[in-house]
């Protein structure tokens, strides 16, 4: 009879001391410190310890790093004037205590596309009452035993466990898991209305989440920040979507010269709302006072899609159309332009169908549409790009051929 003899077992706390000189060690800060929970995007202020029979609980009590959600219909990056709601959903087990977070769940108002979200949060997937991680822990627990006995192991109801289950397994079969940023999203948002205090804003357009915060909006800051990206996390990313700055551009051909770059439909559509509201600011200093009272505070009104009106929007604005024949013309070219965004699928049609609306535009003769159109033509291959990628729409094609995506966000 062949005697097996016993596996040998390696001391690794005793072998760890050599080890750990070699280790690049990080100093525990605030965010090395939410990078170990597995929260990122989070601050842990407070904890508190509670005993419920016989289990342990481990409360945290976090804060949002920053004060800046991405929106998941169109990609902009928003600050401020947010409702918010107390959450708290289970983690994973930490010093082997059943562990809860607390956190405020908010909701903002995006200024680009005119409806409110609430924001996604990369460790946390909308409405669940488990984070990511967690799920995925009871997913593989449920491999090596029974749901009962992963129901009772961690104090849930059997039902929950099962539909963990089959969402971890849809997720571990239907998607390959992402370990690097694909599509780059560049924005620059004011940290405080009527101050020029302003940030850039990085974020992974598709799981729509925050990178990173920086202090200045300007070009070597966003260089700098890619100077610090591992090369294989700079060569993963194939998009980089941005608002219309010069400067911003400039960085990325340099620094990531294999990356597409799009204009974000959604930003150019701001450039041209932006143009009609000046006309509206325009006609409303030189009005009569019931031109005035009129146009006053109309301008959502004005930049919103006509589909989207209720009816009584939708009388007011026709009575706004009917008094001035310029803001007229412009509403129907912006309603115009935002159909062939929003409608057509391919770049050729695409050009097009812009150059006629370009045409269109400057045969007008305003100096409003006119200022619009220099931009245009100044982002032509860019924006075009756009009608490939559609990144503003959801996941790009384009991005979809490269390889995986930095984990950031997950």
């Amino acid at each position: 009879m062949l005697l097996l003899s016993p596996p040998k077992v390696t001391n690794d706390a005793a072998r760890a001391v050599k080890r750990a000189a070699s280790l690049p060690a990080q100093p525990v800060t605030t965010e090395t410190l939410s990078q170990l929970l597995g929260l990122p995007g989070m601050t842990v202020t407070r904890f508190a310890l509670e005993q419920q029979g016989e289990a342990e609980y481990l409360h945290l009590f976090c804060t949002h790093q920053h004060d800046v959600a991405i929106c998941p219909r169109c990609g902009a990056a928003m600050t401020g004037g947010y409702d918010h709601k107390d959450r708290c959903v289970r983690h994973l087990a930490v010093w082997g205590q059943r562990t809860l977070v607390h956190f405020v769940q908010r909701r903002f108002d995006c200024d680009v596309c005119g409806r409110p979200f609430t924001e996604n949060l990369a460790w946390l997937e909308p409405q669940r009452r488990q984070t990511r991680a967690y799920e995925t822990y009871i997913y593989q627990q449920v491999q090596q035993s029974t749901r009962q006995d992963v129901a009772h192991q961690e104090g849930l109801h059997e039902a929950t466990v099962l539909d963990i289950f089959k969402r971890a397994a849809q997720r571990a079969t239907s998607q390959p898991r992402r370990a690097m940023v694909r599509v780059l999203g560049v924005d620059e948002i004011s940290l405080r209305k009527n101050h020029e205090q302003y940030a850039l804003v990085l974020s992974d357009l598709e799981h729509r989440c925050v990178i990173a915060v920086l202090p200045e909006r300007t070009k070597t800051a966003f260089e700098q920040w890619l100077d610090n990206l591992a090369a294989a996390e700079r060569q993963a990313i194939r998009v980089v979507s941005m608002d219309m700055w010069n400067p911003y551009r400039q960085a990325v051909r340099a620094k990531l010269s294999h990356a597409q770059i799009v204009a974000d439909r959604f930003h150019v559509m701001k450039h041209l709302t932006h143009q009609i509201d000046l006309l509206r600011r325009a006609l409303q200093k030189k009005a009569d006072p019931a031109l005035y009272a009129l146009l006053k505070g109309q301008r959502w009104l004005l930049i919103k899609n006509r589909q989207d009106l209720k009816p009584d929007e939708e009388a007011t604005l026709r009575q706004i159309l009917a008094a001035s024949a310029e803001l007229r013309v412009l509403y129907l070219l912006k309603e115009e332009f935002r159909t062939i965004c929003e409608r057509i699928q391919d770049k050729a049609q695409a050009e097009r169908f812009l150059r006629a609306w370009m045409w269109k535009a400057t045969a007008t003769g305003s100096r409003y549409l006119r200022r619009f159109v220099q931009t245009l033509r100044h982002w032509w291959p860019e924006f075009l790009n756009y009608f490939l990628a559609r990144q503003s729409r959801g996941i790009d094609q384009a991005a979809r051929a490269s390889g995986s995506v930095r984990p950031v966000c997950q």
